[in-house]
């Protein structure tokens, strides 16, 4: 199993846990996300990974605030989801290239949010 299939893997079981989709996004990418070096990815998903990347670093943090936990606090639940969405779809593409079983593969990402803020 590669390291970045495992980061992903990782990170989508953390968005799946029961914290408000905020505190769930903030660990994912933080624990799970942050060091992964896009070229440990496969080229197709580098673009992405980038993106969300950039998506969840865009804010600048207050005193003893990270970038991302700076970044989620700025974003509605509904982008939060949606960002999720994103880090389990790129699962759903790496395990897709790893000879998944068909049967195993996700036929779509389901909302991983609820409205807990």
């Amino acid at each position: 199993m590669s390291a970045a299939w495992e980061s992903l893997h990782l990170a989508a079981q953390e968005l799946a846990s029961c914290c408000n989709i905020k505190q769930r996004l903030i660990t994912a990418f933080s624990k799970y996300l942050s060091e992964l070096d896009p070229q440990e990815l496969p080229k197709d998903l580098r673009a992405e990974f980038l993106s969300i990347s950039r998506q969840m670093t865009c804010v600048r943090p207050l005193r003893g605030e990270t970038a991302v936990a700076a970044t989620v606090r700025k974003m509605s639940v509904e982008e939060a989801g949606e960002c999720a969405q994103r880090i389990v779809g790129l699962l759903a593409h790496a395990g897709a290239g790893r000879g998944t079983p068909a049967s195993a593969r996700p036929r779509s990402v389901v909302s991983l949010y609820s409205s807990d803020a």
